[in-house]
C-alpha cells in the first residue's frame, strides 16, 4: 500500500509565523528545487549520469560529440522549474526542529496524505493535469543505487539524444518510463547521512517550455497562473500555493523552545477562529530536552 492510502500522518515542520500562515491561507508552498535550501542535494545523481554518458560514448551508441549536448540537456534544462515541499514521516525528529522550525521554536503541522489528493505514482509533467501534486519518500542514496539507477539514466540519454532510434518498440516504451523517472530522481534523492529525517516531498512538476533561443514559450500561460513570487534578500523566489483542506489537518506538535505550550487553550483559539475543529486535532509536546 502506498503511503498516500494508508491511514497515517505526515508532519511539515515550520516557525511560528509560517505555521500562522500557512493554517490561515489553507496551502503550503512549493518552491522552485533551485531555490531551497537544499538545493545541492539535486546533483546527487550526476555521477550517475556522467557514467552512463561514458559507457554509451565508449560502446559507440553515442558520439564523443554529443558528449557536450547531451550535459547541456541534462544540467542546464532538465534541472529546472520542478516545485517540492518537505514533510516527514515523524513529529519529534530534534534535526527537523533545528533545520527547519526555528531552531524548536516552531510547529510541526499533522496532515493525512490520503486525503490531500496526492499522486504516489511515478512522477511525470503536469501537461493535463495542472493541479496534480505527487508525495514521495526520499531516497537515501548508497552505493547500491547506482547499479539501480544506472539503467534510467542511459535510457535517459538515448531519449534525448537520438529519441530511441536503435530500439525496439517495447525497448522505446521501458526507455520512456525510465527517462521520466529519472528526470525526476534528483528531487527526492539525498545522501544517507540524512535518513533520520524520514523526508517525504511533495512535488509539483509544471510544463514551462523555451523556444530555440532560450526565451520563454508563449504557450506557458497556463502554468503561469499558479506561479507566484516572494522578495528573498537579492533574489526573486519562485513558488506555487498547494492547497489542502482544513479537515486534513489532525495534529499540531510544538516544538521544545514553543512558548505555547503553557498556553494551550490560546492554540486550540486560534485554530477555532481559523475555522479548524479543534476536536479532531491532537495538540502534543515535543518530548525533546533541547533548549
Amino acid at each position: 500500500m502506498s503511503i498516500c492510502q494508508e491511514d497515517r500522518v505526515i508532519y511539515h515542520y515550520c516557525s511560528v509565523s509560517g505555521f500562522m500562515n500557512i493554517l490561515q491561507n489553507q496551502c503550503l508552498w512549493l518552491t522552485e528545487a533551485s531555490f531551497t535550501n537544499d538545493a545541492w542535494e539535486n546533483r546527487m545523481l550526476d555521477p550517475i549520469f556522467e557514467e552512463a554518458l561514458e559507457q554509451l560514448t565508449e560502446e559507440g551508441e553515442i558520439l564523443r560529440s554529443q558528449m557536450e549536448q547531451a550535459r547541456n540537456l541534462y544540467y542546464r534544462h532538465s534541472a529546472c522549474f520542478i516545485y517540492l515541499g518537505c514533510f516527514s514521516e515523524e513529529g519529534d525528529i530534534l534535526p527537523q526542529w533545528r533545520s527547519y522550525a526555528d531552531d524548536g521554536r516552531g510547529f510541526a503541522i499533522g496532515f493525512i496524505p490520503r486525503e490531500m489528493g496526492f499522486d504516489c505514482s511515478n512522477v511525470h509533467l503536469n501537461a493535463d493535469f495542472p493541479n496534480k501534486y505527487y508525495l514521495k519518500k526520499v531516497i537515501y542514496m548508497t552505493e547500491s543505487h547506482g547499479g539501480q539507477f544506472l539503467p534510467l539514466a542511459r535510457n535517459w540519454i538515448r531519449m534525448r539524444l537520438t529519441r530511441g532510434k536503435r530500439l525496439n518498440e517495447r525497448e522505446i516504451r521501458r526507455a520512456i518510463a525510465d527517462d521520466a523517472r529519472f528526470s525526476s530522481l534528483r528531487y527526492y534523492c539525498k545522501d544517507a547521512s540524512f535518513a533520520s529525517e524520514k523526508e517525504l516531498r511533495a512535488l509539483w512538476l509544471p510544463v514551462l517550455l523555451k523556444d530555440e533561443e532560450g526565451h520563454m514559450a508563449a504557450g506557458n500561460r497556463k502554468a503561469y497562473k499558479q506561479i507566484r513570487f516572494r522578495p528573498e534578500a537579492s533574489r526573486l523566489v519562485p513558488y506555487t500555493e498547494m492547497p489542502f483542506a482544513r479537515s486534513t489537518v489532525r495534529e499540531i506538535v510544538l516544538g521544545p523552545k514553543n512558548e505555547m505550550k503553557e498556553h494551550l487553550d490560546t492554540l486550540r483559539m486560534f485554530l477555532a477562529a481559523q475555522g479548524y475543529d479543534d476536536r479532531t486535532i491532537t495538540l502534543k509536546v515535543s518530548r525533546s530536552s533541547y533548549r
